[in-house]
């Protein structure tokens, strides 16, 4: 018969502490009358009656490696003792309490049959009858109990009868462990749960029968091999199916691992012991807050803190999901060489990755994994039942409801693996590192210490790259014919005669544009005006020539004076946006106070000046003794003077009082004194980065004889040039000019 506490709100440490009065009564051998004992306790009379009637109470196997551990009692096999099946292993002692393998512990009674003389020293030999018991063979042993195979007598069946190992000796807290267990047995019946038959106490022992289980268990298959995928899922699966049937009854099994999973020869997994179960609806914990029970390598955290009466129903999932990683790869997610080294690794430590134990395992029962055997409870699945959905979920090829952690999370944490990371963020605690994580420190602080050599190696590396010659020389121009033009052409093939590299001119609209050119690096060498020199990205390699500023009108009669510019419509010729002569007209119009709103500018190419009679006049900044400039005053244009040149180069420094005289244009009629005008001056200019070498190229070449082009500054006058922002190169260059003997 199966009976279960009549009143769930009952003061239980009490009922235990009375049934275990009662146990006590009855292993005395005295006389005594149920009902004067009942009389003792009214208060629960009616639930302690229920159970003293409960002969046959259910229960499990009450696994207690660890109070064996504790004690420092020897455990002769290191499988769970509490495995009922066909192949269990007998033990080869139990030293522990004074019996070998073929004895039971009884008083000393001489007319026992088989019992020796002097007491416990010695006792009956198997097989021997307990009750309608005949118990044939020990299956298994551990901390606390012992399990025989037995044969139930009148039914001759086989059952699987457990007793207190200690047997008569047993203290008070055994045989409430005992009775707690009996006491979880009572609410489970599930195809997937080893079956209880029934209980009760003979000769002084305490025992329980259950359903005798043909076959094997999971340790044991795991420990010839990794199992299946699919053969793993299944089993965990079905593990699953009978714990959440426990959980929503209110008992946690608290002690789940392969050991305590059974496989019968028809490929059916059952549950066993619940030694350490718990009900979390009426049992007043036996163990005490603050002592780890269970087994380490497949506890949770919260029970490795010893934290058990916190612990609820992700706890087992915890260890449902151990049990997975352990089927799967061999191993189970935490192992260290002592108790405690175990526990403080499922304390601080992540589990090993699944796939690099074993590689072909599926993406998603790895994340199952890890989803189960998450530090904190309320990232695992939340039920028994969940896990077992995602598992049949993987069986029947489905997507399942966990996510894989995602890869930045995971290279994170696994970088907390390493002692040195660790020791810095102050995050984690390490327990034992592993080979992984030792090496990628000391790869780690071999890469510190190579650091520095590193860096100069590189840098000078970068530095002897930089100064290299490029692959192909590009030269920006400027406007089609003008002197720009002509100098880069005659530079490109200069260096290239000397290099053997191929050179390229770059057409251009003017300075501006060859400023920006070389600020992108579409050019390595580019002539520039005064004017488009700005910033530290930009270094002079050379002042190349003056340029001057030449106004010129069409009607002298109409236009005697730059200043009428601004009295009407009058259409003025100027350079392209980013030209040298569009940025000397501003400058002009804002000395001479015009609105440049109230002249038309005109963008052409000063060629079609002739064919333009809309142009009323042209300003031009170029190079002196110009052909073009030449050209047009043979045509009829005249240049107008700069009243007061001082005053515009004043308010714009980059501009200079210069003079058009008549030698610069001979065959034109010019007065004797010239015409005052302002100018500016040309350079070649590099970007900083340059390479050395492409700058002292440049400037052997603009210096070889006879010069690139007419009115060059020469190398003599551009050393002793003061107040210019030189390429580091060209300051070397010209250095060298102003030594004793230095070549023109």
């Amino acid at each position: 018969m199966v009976t279960q506490s009549a009143n769930d709100s009952t003061d239980d440490g009490r009922l235990d502490e009375a049934f275990a009065a009662y146990l006590r009564l009855c292993d005395s051998g005295e006389q005594h009358d149920r009902e004067s004992f009942l009389a003792q306790f009214p208060e629960l009379a009616d639930p302690l009656r229920q159970l003293l009637d409960a002969a046959d109470l259910l229960s499990r196997e009450l696994s207690l490696e660890a109070l064996d551990e504790t004690l420092q009692l020897p455990v002769a096999a290191k499988d769970d003792p509490t495995i009922v099946n066909q192949d269990s292993a007998t033990s080869p002692n139990l030293a522990t309490h004074g019996v070998d393998q073929e004895t039971l512990l009884f008083k000393a009674d001489a007319s026992l049959p088989g019992m020796h003389r002097g007491g416990h020293v010695g006792g009956p030999r198997l097989p021997y009858q307990i009750g309608d018991y005949l118990l044939e063979e020990i299956l298994g042993k551990g901390g606390m109990g012992i399990v025989y195979r037995a044969i139930q007598q009148p039914l001759q069946r086989a059952v699987a009868v457990k007793m207190i190992r200690s047997g008569v000796f047993a203290d008070e807290g055994e045989v409430k462990r005992f009775f707690a267990e009996a006491r979880a047995a009572a609410r489970l019946h599930h195809p997937n749960i080893v079956g209880v038959y029934h209980f009760g106490q003979l000769d002084g022992h305490y025992f329980f029968s259950m359903e005798y289980v043909s076959g094997t268990d999971l340790a044991k298959q795991i420990r010839q091999a990794p199992l299946a995928p699919e053969t793993a899922s299944r089993y965990v699966r079905d593990v699953a199916r009978a714990i959440d049937y426990a959980h929503r009854r209110g008992v946690l099994h608290r002690d789940l691992k392969p050991a305590n999973v059974l496989v019968d020869d028809n490929d059916r997994v059952l549950v066993t012991d619940f030694g350490l179960a718990r009900q979390t609806d009426t049992e007043s914990s036996l163990t005490a807050s603050g002592i780890a029970v269970g087994t380490p390598s497949y506890m949770p955290p919260e029970q490795a803190k010893g934290q058990s009466d916190r612990m609820g129903v992700t706890a087992d999932v915890y260890s449902l999901g151990a049990i997975l990683f352990a089927a799967l790869s061999g191993q189970p997610p935490f192992q260290g060489n002592s108790v405690m080294e175990t526990i403080m690794q499922v304390l601080h430590d992540d589990p090993p990755s699944l796939s690099t134990l074993r590689p072909d395992v599926p993406a998603d029962l790895e994340t199952i994994c890890e989803k189960c055997l998450a530090k904190e409870p309320t990232q695992r699945y939340s039920s028994a039942a969940a896990l077992a959905n995602d598992l049949d979920r993987f069986l029947h090829d489905e997507p399942i409801t966990a996510k894989p952690m995602p890869p930045l999370v995971r290279g994170w944490r696994w970088l907390q693996g390493v002692p040195l990371v660790a020791a810095l963020t102050g995050q984690r605690r390490l327990v034992q590192p592993t080979l992984a994580h030792r090496r990628f420190q000391n790869s780690l602080l071999l890469l510190l210490l190579l650091i520095p050599v590193l860096i100069a190696g590189f840098l000078v590396t970068q530095r002897l790259q930089a100064q290299r010659l490029p692959k192909r020389i590009k030269i920006a121009g400027g406007i089609e014919g003008g002197v720009y033009s002509d100098l880069a052409a005659r530079l490109a093939e200069r260096m290239g005669a000397m290099t053997d590299l191929p050179t390229e001119v770059i057409p251009s609209g003017g300075s501006l544009d060859n400023h920006q050119a070389l600020l992108t690096g579409a050019v390595h060498l580019a002539p520039l005006q005064a004017s488009a020199i700005s910033g530290e990205d930009i270094g002079v390699i050379a002042p190349l020539f003056y340029e001057m500023v030449h106004v010129l009108v069409r009607d002298r009669a109409a236009f005697s004076s730059i200043s009428q510019f601004g009295t009407g419509e009058a259409v003025i010729a100027t350079g392209a946006h980013g030209s040298g002569s569009r940025k000397v007209t501003t400058y002009l119009f804002d000395s001479y106070q015009i609105d440049p709103h109230t002249v038309a500018l005109r963008e052409l190419e000063w060629t079609q000046l002739h064919d333009s009679p809309d142009v009323d006049a042209a300003v031009i900044c170029v190079g002196t003794g110009s052909q073009l400039i030449n050209q047009l005053l043979a045509s009829g244009w005249q240049l107008l003077p700069i009243e007061d040149p001082i005053a515009v180069s004043l308010q714009h420094p980059t501009l200079q009082p210069m003079t058009i005289l008549p030698r610069h244009f001979p065959d034109c009629e010019l007065p004797a004194a010239g015409i005052p005008t302002v100018g500016t001056t040309g350079y070649l200019a590099a970007a900083t980065h340059c390479p050395d070498a492409l700058v002292w190229l440049a400037l052997e070449a603009l210096y070889a004889q006879p010069p690139p082009i007419t009115g060059m500054i020469s190398r003599r006058q551009a050393s002793e040039w003061q107040g210019l922002a030189l390429h580091p190169a060209a300051r070397r260059f010209f250095a060298a000019a102003t030594q004793p003997n230095a070549a023109e």
